[in-house]
């Protein structure tokens, strides 16, 4: 008789594709899965790669209401989910609310509830000012127990001060990198020619920024700098990559500016890859962060980055990022040093040796899966 697989289920991704539903696909994607099966919980309305989750035999939970919003809905809608009997509660958190899932959870008896901090900061607010919000979370965070979970996990040290305070013994934290597929973003240069030519690239300074439009990804920033960048560099190139709530202001402010020319609007892509092949700077001008995953995908690509100084430090992984301050004079000199281009360097040991090999990290949380009693 086969064994039984371990069912997980992650908690929740959502249709924008940014950093945590990344990070929840690519476990599914590496996980041996003779042996373990993920479903989904989203609170987006659709999902848009949906169909081929569920090709792959995942099951997703559309849940209607926010705990806050109609807490009796959210509970009934939850113990629905968890009829399907999982084994493993993966809550990717960004700041608290609340306790619902983890109290629903600990009443249905879920052997195992990972609470998996991803950010800094607070991420969303829902009908209340930022401040209201940051309030409301360090509310919380003053209650939190060893008992609301199992298992506490951060993608870097700040995003775990950020969630659990001091009530979390060090002892019983998990600071887990946020790897990725390395091999897919080593530099190719045959893609870099192939896709600079396809975008009409082929002369250009090209800078790149791959972010929900959204407060946290300070998109302004990005702009004001690009400003002063195409006034020294003729042949400067604005990559904008994703979507969000903001990016109607920001398209306006580039037309204020008079550089609808310069500054493309992609969208949401699946050829993230190919497209930091193409770029010759990243940038990443977030007001808070976790660990993002778009700087590990870019530092493997060998692509020189400047992010924040909001930024972990953990995202310095390779030597060719800068986290500096939010300073425009800062910034553009920086960014005009790598204007006339530079040899994109082999990132493979730096990046294996600090963790960030998907192919290696998920044994170990497979490992961590799999042992399903509390370990306290």
């Amino acid at each position: 008789m086969k064994n039984k697989k371990t069912k997980i289920l992650h908690f929740s991704i959502a249709n924008s594709g940014g950093g945590i539903t990344k990070y929840a696909l690519r476990i599914w994607d590496a996980i041996d899965k003779e042996q373990f099966q993920c479903d989904f919980a989203t609170m987006s309305k659709k999902l848009d790669f949906a169909p081929q989750l569920e090709n792959q035999g995942c099951k997703i939970h559309y849940i209607s209401t926010y705990s806050e919003q109609d807490p009796i809905k959210f509970e009934e809608e939850i113990n629905r989910i968890l009829d399907y009997g999982y084994d493993v509660l993966h809550l990717h958190t960004s700041w608290w609310r609340g306790f619902a899932v983890e109290e629903i959870a600990k009443k249905r008896g879920v052997p195992k509830v990972i609470v998996h901090s991803h950010n800094t900061d607070v991420h969303i607010p829902i009908g209340m000012t930022r401040e209201e919000a940051r309030e409301l979370h360090y509310t919380w965070q003053k209650k939190v127990t060893e008992d609301i979970a199992t298992d506490f996990w951060a993608c870097a040290k700040k995003a775990a001060d950020w969630l659990y305070g001091r009530n979390i013994p060090k002892e019983r934290l998990k600071i887990m990198p946020n790897a990725i597929e390395l091999k897919k973003y080593y530099f190719n240069e045959d893609v870099r020619l192939k896709y600079r030519e396809e975008m009409g690239l082929k002369d250009q300074f090209v800078i790149g920024m791959i972010a929900r439009f959204q407060y946290q990804k300070n998109h302004e920033f990005a702009i004001e700098l690009f400003k002063k960048l195409n006034e020294k560099k003729s042949n400067a190139i604005l990559l904008l990559v994703g979507i969000g709530e903001l990016r109607e202001e920001i398209e306006k402010t580039v037309q204020k500016y008079h550089l609808e020319s310069k500054v493309k609007f992609l969208g949401l892509r699946n050829d993230i890859e190919n497209l930091l092949q193409a770029m010759d700077l990243f940038i990443l001008p977030s007001r808070f962060e976790g660990l993002p995953l778009t700087l590990v995908e870019a530092q493997a690509s060998g692509l020189k980055s400047i992010t924040s100084e909001f930024v972990t430090e953990e995202s310095e992984i390779t030597n060719d990022i800068k986290r500096l301050p939010l300073d425009l004079d800062l910034w553009e000199g920086e960014a005009l040093r790598w204007g006339n281009g530079y040899k994109r360097e082999d990132t493979r040991k730096i990046m294996r040796d600090k963790g960030f090999d998907i192919k290696f990290q998920i044994k170990e949380i497979e490992k961590l899966y799999r042992y399903v009693e509390n370990s306290k």
